[in-house]
This record gives structure tokens, C-alpha cells and sequence, in this order.
């Protein structure tokens, strides 16, 4: 049998204990759990923020997505952008039987929002046939344009002509998106 005096020593140790207890659940499980969730709160809204801000860009933007996704944009490394112009300008010659003198690829260069891709190129030809040849490249609806242009007349035959161009086409490179 316990005397009165034992029993509430034993309650006193049991609230002491029941404390104490009490104590290490909460800092060692509660209050961690409470500042991993306020952290996650925190880090859900600032990427709230950033998709709203992204939203609102967007709309600003608008116009300029879609001429881009009209124009044919295609994420492309600018060493396939090069050569798939510099294969173009080599057909488009041949087509108009230009005789091909060089065909460089320069090197490219990044910028901002868009990289430029570069090729010079020489042909010979009839005066009617370099200049359709020219508007053919020349296509700024689809972000290409000649940059760079030098005629001359062939010593040997006046109808006929020498033009250099240097043609840029606009790319998006894969690592700015």
C-alpha cells in the first residue's frame, strides 16, 4: 500500500514526466514539421509569383509568340542551322544554274533573344538569274536575309555577273529556351 504522500510524489513525477515528454515530441517533431511546411509555403508562393509574373509576359508577349510559331521557329543548334542554309543556298543556286565559286560558313553569333547564323557564298551567273537567286534567299518573313552584298560584272562577258553574299538566318539556340 501507498501512503498519500507516495501517491502524489508519483503524480508529480508522472506530470513531470508527461512534461517532459511533451517537450521533446514538440521540439523535435512538431516544431520542425511547422517550419518544413512555412518553408514550403514560402517557396510555393514565390513560384506563384514567378508564374504570374510569367502569365503577364506572356500576354505582352503574345504577339511575338505567334509570329514566331508562324515563321516556322524550331529550337536548332546553330552548327545544323548553318549547314541546312548553306545546303538551301547551294540548291537555290543550282535551280537558277548559277555556277557556284565558294561557299563559307562563318562563325556564328549570339545574341539576346536570337543567334545569327552566317554563310558567305559566290556565284556567277546571268544578271536575271542572280537577281531571282537573291530574291530567293532573301526571305525576312522567315528570319533570313542577305546582310551583305557585292556585284561585279565578269571581265570576259558583260551579261553576266559575280555577286558575294553574306546571308544571316535568326535561330533560337536549344540552351536559351
Amino acid at each position: 500500500m501507498m501512503t498519500p504522500r507516495e501517491k502524489s510524489l508519483l503524480s508529480i513525477l508522472g506530470i513531470a514526466l508527461l512534461v517532459i515528454l511533451s517537450f521533446i515530441a514538440i521540439t523535435g517533431f512538431y516544431l520542425p514539421a511547422v517550419q518544413k511546411a512555412e518553408n514550403e509555403r514560402k517557396t510555393a508562393e514565390q513560384k506563384l509569383k514567378q508564374a504570374e509574373q510569367v502569365l503577364s509576359l506572356r500576354t505582352e508577349l503574345e504577339p511575338e509568340i505567334q509570329w514566331l510559331a508562324r515563321s516556322g521557329v524550331a529550337q536548332t543548334p546553330p552548327q545544323d542551322a548553318q549547314s541546312k542554309l548553306q545546303a538551301l543556298l547551294r540548291k537555290q543556286a543550282s535551280a537558277r544554274s548559277l555556277d557556284l565559286r565558294d561557299s563559307r560558313i562563318l562563325p556564328f553569333q549570339t545574341g539576346d533573344y536570337f543567334d545569327r547564323v552566317r554563310v558567305l557564298v559566290k556565284v556567277t551567273g546571268s544578271e536575271r538569274d542572280v537577281f531571282a537567286w537573291l530574291s530567293s534567299v532573301h526571305l525576312p518573313n522567315q528570319r533570313q536575309v542577305i546582310t551583305r552584298m557585292e556585284i561585279k560584272a565578269q571581265n570576259n562577258d558583260l551579261t553576266r555577273v559575280e555577286v558575294e553574299v553574306e546571308v544571316e538566318k535568326w535561330i533560337i539556340s536549344p540552351d536559351e529556351i
